[in-house]
C-alpha cells in the first residue's frame, strides 16, 4: 500500500503537530506501507528535513518536496496546496492530509479545525477592545482565511474524506461546525506519542542537577505559546497557592519578559525558572511533581500524554482533547483555565499526593497512548477504504 502524508511544514522544532507527523510516518512505515511525506521546500534541488530530530523521526520514509519558492507565506501555502492536491490523482492508494488538501482520502486536522483554533486563540484575551482588536487581526490574516476556505473545500468535497479526529473534542468540532458532515465518516483515533520513560534516570539526581531543594514542590510547564497554554493563569495560581512555595520550571521558546513582570508584581518571581527548550523532556518529567497545562486550546496535547506515560500527574482543562486520558489516578481536569483557585488547589493536592511510579519502558508504559497504537488504528482505516474501493 502506498500512503502519502500531506503536511506543509515538517520541522519538528515548530511544535507538536510536526513532531507527531514525523512519528506517525515512521510508525506507519514500520507496519508495511510505503510512506511518502509530502512537504514544502523553498527552492529546487535536494532538500533535507529541517532538524536532526525530524531526520531521526522520519527514518525509512520517502519525502516528496513541493517547490513553493521564496515568496510570501500566503503564496507559498497556495503553491503547496495546489501541488499536494495534484497528487490526489491515483498516484497513492491513500492520501492522508494533515494540512488541508481537497481530494484527500483521510483528513486529520492535528491543530483542530481552523475556525475553532482561531476562536479559542482569542479566549485568553478578556472581552473588550483588546479582544475586538485581536479578532480584527485574525480576520485580516490572509493566509488563515485561505486555509479556512481550503479546509471547508476539503470537508465538503464529494465524496467527503474520512475525518480522523485526534480526540472526542476534535470530533465534536466537526459535528458542531460542519453541519451535514456524515457521522459515519468521523473516526475518533486518539492521539499517541513515542515518549516512554528513561528507566536509567534517577529522580533524585535529576532534581539535584536542576538545583531543586529536598522536598521542594516542582511544577513543570512546557509550551511554545505561553499565553494560549495558560502560563499567566499558572503564575496567578502560584500567588494564591498554600505555602510552602513552588518551583515552576518553564520549558519553551516564547518571550519570558511579560510573565517575569507579572510574577514580580504578584510576589512570586523567585518561583519561576525559564529553561531552554529541549528535545528530550524526560529528565524534566523525572524531576517534576506535577505537570501544569491549563490550556485555553489544545486538540490533543502531546505534552500531557508524554507526562502520563512517564508517571507524572497532570492538571489540564476541558479545552484539551488529551483530557480524555486523564483519569483521577493520573491528574485533574479543570473546566476553565482561569479557575485560578481550582488550579492552585489541584496542583497542591497532586504534589502532596506524590507521583505514580514511572512504568518500565516496554512493559506497562500506557500502550493505549502510544503512537504505535495510533498508527495501527489508522492503517485499519486505510484498509477499510481500500476494501470499499475493491467492492
Amino acid at each position: 500500500m502506498k500512503v502519502a502524508i500531506v503536511q506543509e511544514h515538517v520541522d519538528a522544532s515548530r511544535g507538536g503537530a510536526e513532531t507527531s507527523t514525523l512519528e506517525l510516518a515512521r510508525e506507519l512505515a514500520r507496519l508495511g506501507p510505503r510512506v511518502t511525506l509530502i512537504a514544502a521546500s523553498r527552492g529546487p534541488g535536494p532538500a533535507t528535513l529541517e532538524s536532526d530530530s525530524a531526520d531521526q523521526s522520519a527514518a525509512g520514509v520517502a519525502v516528496h518536496w513541493i517547490d513553493v519558492g521564496a515568496a510570501g507565506k500566503l503564496a507559498r501555502t497556495r503553491r503547496f496546496v495546489a501541488g499536494a492536491a495534484a497528487l490526489c490523482d491515483g498516484t497513492f492508494d491513500v492520501v492522508h492530509a494533515i494540512s488541508p488538501c481537497p481530494g484527500c482520502d483521510v483528513y486529520q486536522p492535528r491543530g483542530g479545525l481552523y475556525p475553532e483554533a482561531i476562536e479559542r486563540s482569542l479566549a485568553p484575551t478578556p472581552p473588550g477592545w483588546r479582544r475586538a482588536l485581536h479578532r480584527l487581526g485574525k480576520r485580516l490574516n490572509a493566509r488563515q482565511r485561505y486555509l479556512t476556505r481550503v479546509e471547508r473545500q476539503t470537508l465538503t468535497s464529494d465524496p467527503p474524506p474520512r475525518l480522523a479526529a485526534l480526540s472526542k473534542y476534535v470530533a465534536e468540532q466537526v459535528r458542531r461546525r460542519c453541519l451535514g458532515f456524515p457521522a459515519d465518516r468521523i473516526h475518533v483515533i486518539f492521539n499517541g506519542v513515542n515518549m516512554t520513560p528513561r528507566t536509567e534516570l534517577d529522580r533524585a539526581a535529576q532534581r539535584r542537577a536542576l538545583g531543586l531543594a529536598d522536598g521542594a514542590r516542582c511544577v513543570l510547564f512546557v509550551a511554545h505559546n505561553f499565553k494560549l497554554k495558560g502560563l499567566r493563569e499558572l503564575i496567578r495560581a502560584a500567588a494564591v497557592a498554600p505555602r510552602p512555595s513552588w518551583q515552576i520550571l518553564i520549558a519553551g521558546r516564547d518571550r519570558p519578559e511579560p510573565y517575569e513582570r507579572l510574577a514580580r508584581r504578584l510576589g512570586v518571581a523567585g518561583w519561576l525558572r525559564f529553561l531552554d527548550a529541549s528535545s528530550d523532556l524526560r529528565p524534566l518529567y523525572a524531576a517534576a511533581d506535577v505537570l501544569a497545562h491549563p490550556t485555553w486550546y489544545d486538540p490533543c496535547s502531546r505534552v500531557v500524554l508524554e507526562a502520563i506515560r512517564c508517571g507524572l500527574p497532570v492538571v489540564t482543562t476541558r479545552w484539551n482533547g488529551a483530557a480524555d486520558a486523564v483519569t483521577p489516578e493520573r491528574g485533574v481536569v479543570l473546566d476553565e483555565p482561569d479557575d485560578v483557585a481550582g488550579l492552585a488547589a489541584a496542583i497542591d493536592s497532586l504534589a502532596r499526593r506524590g507521583r505514580a511510579a514511572a512504568p518500565r519502558s516496554g512493559t506497562s508504559d500506557c500502550p493505549e497512548l502510544s503512537m504505535a497504537r495510533h498508527a495501527i488504528e489508522l492503517l485499519k482505516l486505510y484498509e477499510e477504504l481500500s476494501a470499499q474501493r475493491r467492492r
